[in-house]
């Protein structure tokens, strides 16, 4: 079906690299580009269907307010904003496949593929200290590099992922935990508002609570609701659960309800008897599905490991190396710029789901 798309920014650059892609990607679209409000006003005049309107919030709104009534109203921001009534908010700085899935979902081309398609995949460890937020993050960051859609969410008793995120909203969780529990109809607008997006990240979260006592309340029926209501809004490829490490009931409940999980070691004595002694605790549950598992050495340093490691049979499929400069970081956002880390990530990302996403296009 031929749909018909107006860009409209100032940036030539930008407009012009963005038009070119989806005319690539999408040969049925007729794809307009405009980066002055004369040359949009004249776009919006000459009448015809416009499927979406696709620019920054002061072209679009000067344009509009002359006429014009395009299908779709999409605001391209530099960060996170407050959309606007009858709009729709959208991360300029995205890969590009980012971009035009963002787009296929407001035009409704592609609601049911992800609900059909999205995953749940856990970083897991049986001990603290395995890595295992930087690890999720740098999860998270790599997938939203290849163009999925991905929400991190941290389930930790004490989450201190503010320190990159700012402090937001500490009662993001509790709130869609009450609403979906006892206010079903305010889901929708609450999950659009408290799923914030993070451009660093190249993927949404849900914003540290301020204090453990949401996570302590969690129950494995709860948990399961709440990531079947997440999957089932049709927004996001995969959902990176990032919980602490322990083996209480919603644990296992979890990595039951995970397409994949990466469970997390070190070359230590100590965390290996832990995690040997888990999988033996969970075995008669999780033994039917152990095909999820991916076993992961963390903060690998270089040559064989001092510990023997056989857990589940098997030793680690893949080894992550260990950053020393991470051990004084006074910036979070540094885990992500590890060019060496970023790159094992990248290949424990194609053994959890080869190929995923595609080409790694981006935009500016």
């Amino acid at each position: 079906m031929i749909r018909r798309l107006v860009l409209a920014a100032e940036d030539r650059e930008y407009v012009a690299k963005l038009a070119e892609y989806l005319r690539e990607e999408e040969k049925d679209w007729e794809v307009t580009a405009c980066t002055y409000d004369g040359a949009l006003r004249r776009e919006l005049r000459n009448g015809g269907k416009i499927d979406a309107l696709i620019g920054e919030r002061g072209l679009v709104g000067q344009a509009l307010s002359e006429g014009g009534q395009p299908g779709k109203t999409i605001i391209l921001t530099d960060g996170h904003e407050a959309a606007e009534e009858g709009r729709q908010n959208m991360d300029r700085y995205q890969p590009l496949p980012a971009l035009l899935s963002g787009i296929r979902g407001a035009l409704g081309l592609e609601a049911a593929k992800l609900k059909e398609g999205c995953r749940i995949w856990t970083v897991f460890s049986a001990s603290g200290g395995a890595g295992k937020t930087t690890v999720a993050l740098n999860l998270v960051r790599q997938a939203g590099e290849r163009g999925q859609r991905v929400l991190y969410l941290n389930l930790e008793e004490l989450n201190a992922t503010s320190l990159l995120f700012g402090r937001g909203e500490p009662d993001g969780l509790s709130r869609l935990l009450y609403a979906l529990q006892a206010r079903p109809e305010q889901w929708g607008e609450l999950s659009q508002q408290l799923c914030r997006h993070q451009s660093q990240l190249r993927a949404d979260y849900i914003d540290a609570p301020e204090h453990p006592g949401e996570r302590l309340a969690l129950t494995p029926e709860l948990t399961g609701a709440l990531l079947d209501k997440l999957k089932s809004d049709g927004r996001y490829d995969a959902i990176v659960v990032d919980p602490d490490s322990g083996s209480g009931e919603w644990h296992c409940s979890l990595l039951e309800a995970s397409d994949r999980v990466v469970w997390l070691i070190l070359d230590d004595a100590y965390c290996l008897q832990k995690a040997e002694k888990l999988l033996h605790y969970w075995e008669p549950r999780l033994g039917k599905s152990a095909y999820k598992l991916i076993l992961v050495l963390n903060k690998a340093v270089g040559g064989q490991p001092v510990n023997r490691c056989t857990l589940a049979g098997a030793g680690p499929e893949l080894a992550l190396p260990y950053i020393p400069q991470w051990k004084a970081v006074d910036q979070p956002g540094r885990w992500l710029s590890s060019p060496v880390f970023s790159g094992a990530v990248d290949q424990l990302l194609d053994k959890m789901e080869p190929r995923i996403g595609g080409s790694a296009k981006r935009g500016r």
